[in-house]
């Protein structure tokens, strides 16, 4: 349903009859985000739609308080070539458009989706970045006995064995964590709540973590500075960086411990839509890619036992 009624001017007959050439292409768009702000979207999302409609208008700044209808599948065609050189950047913008034109179907705002008419982008296949086990040995190495040091140690411990998102680790409250259980319940992307089981190796970290924290800090957030208040995600963005280089890593991002969670889950013999549950995976797709990984390197390890040189004469 639109959030802004407009009516034919001259229609007394009807009213409430939508009039879709009365839509300008930015107020289409400023519907779009309020529609998706009600579905619950994250803060980063709605700024990923605003910076490729913002790039458009700005290249057809004539199109801006111009009725949607107006828009051609040649502007579309032309700002996505605008982005030829950054093949990421114009499959964003494709799915941004993508995603506008279903929202302006849906609200009768347009009788044709332009984007249809255009060919989705494709994007280089490649593997998704993960922490390995040796990387995780290397980073927990660098953590010693002391306050940081614990609390460093059981964030990566938890973002590994659970997949949890940045968010997710850094807005962790001791009302939502059962320690005796070994679960938390997280509320993830969209406000959607589920619970999240952890390894008992984890367990033993948070009890030698909040063992300190408890008896120093008055607070229902897990995660402190120093300083005593609530550590922001940068601050654990920028811990993981920090641990990365002490041992010797590649910069490592917290995204992925994510990937490994999802990779060795799969790789373990997860189903993949119970992978999805856990998660708190909106879309499979992503899952499919990780499940390729871990067949890809599953039968590379079973070279040796197979190995036609090997075999030779048997």
């Amino acid at each position: 349903m639109l959030l802004v009624d407009k009516t034919f001017p001259d229609s007394q007959d009807s009213p409430n009859e939508k009039a879709p050439d009365f839509y300008t292409v930015k107020e289409v768009m400023e519907l779009f985000y309020l529609d998706r702000m009600g579905g619950e979207r994250s803060a980063k999302t709605l700024d990923f739609y605003r910076e490729h409609f913002n790039g458009f208008l700005k290249r057809f700044p004539h199109l801006a308080d111009a009725s949607f209808t107006n828009v051609k599948v040649e502007h579309l065609r032309d700002y996505l070539l605008s982005k030829s050189d950054h093949i990421y950047a114009k499959a964003g913008a494709y799915r941004s458009f993508r995603a506008l034109y279903y929202f302006a179907m849906r609200e009768s705002i347009v009788a044709k989706n332009l984007v249809k008419q255009i060919t989705s982008p494709k994007l280089p296949k490649r593997k998704m970045p993960r922490v390995r086990s040796h990387d995780l040995d290397l980073l927990l190495k660098t953590c010693g006995p002391t306050f940081l040091g614990y609390r460093d140690r059981a964030i990566m411990l938890l973002m590994y064995d659970t997949g949890m998102r940045l968010s997710e680790v850094t807005n962790m409250t001791f009302s939502n964590l059962e320690l005796r259980n070994r679960r938390i319940q997280v509320l993830g992307k969209g406000n959607k709540e589920r619970t999240v089981k952890f390894d008992e190796r984890v367990r033993r970290a948070l009890i030698q973590y909040i063992y300190d924290t408890k008896t120093r800090f008055k607070t229902d957030m897990v995660w402190l500075t120093e300083e005593k208040v609530p550590i922001k995600a940068k601050g654990i963005q920028e811990m993981i960086a920090r641990r990365s280089i002490m041992a010797g890593l590649p910069r490592i991002h917290p995204h992925m411990f994510r990937h490994a969670c999802a990779y060795n889950l799969l790789k373990n013999g997860m189903n993949i839509h119970a992978v999805m549950r856990y998660l708190g995976q909106e879309s499979i797709a992503v899952l499919q890619n990780y499940l390729t990984d871990a067949d890809s390197e599953y039968a590379s390890e079973l070279h040796d036992e197979f190995s036609p040189l090997r075999n030779r004469g048997k």
